[in-house]
């Protein structure tokens, strides 16, 4: 095998691991994020005993959780479309 090829194959297969680590790393985020979020949510319920305030930071809590999970989920599919993108170049060039 070739340089060339084996150098690009080890970029390929490092350029995989790092979107599978970018992608575990928002997982791991989201759904920390997610916990924490939910924890507050059992702390106003529990501490305050005001319905309107409990199911006001329910809805709130609620609507950063999706607008977290949709942002990242936008940020990491621009971010894999970006790499995607400079694999196509790459491979563009070496022919």
């Amino acid at each position: 095998m070739d340089n060339k090829k084996q150098s690009t194959e080890q970029y390929e297969s490092t350029e995989e691991n790092l979107v599978q680590d970018l992608k575990k790393s928002l997982e791991d985020t989201i759904n920390e994020t997610k916990y924490i979020l939910d924890d507050l949510k059992q702390t106003v319920e529990k501490t305050i005993k005001d319905q309107t305030i409990s199911d006001s930071t329910n809805k709130i809590v609620d609507s950063v959780i999706s607008d977290i999970k949709n942002s990242l989920e936008e940020k990491s599919k621009e971010i894999i479309n970006t790499i995607k993108t400079a694999k196509a170049i790459n491979n563009f060039e070496e022919e």
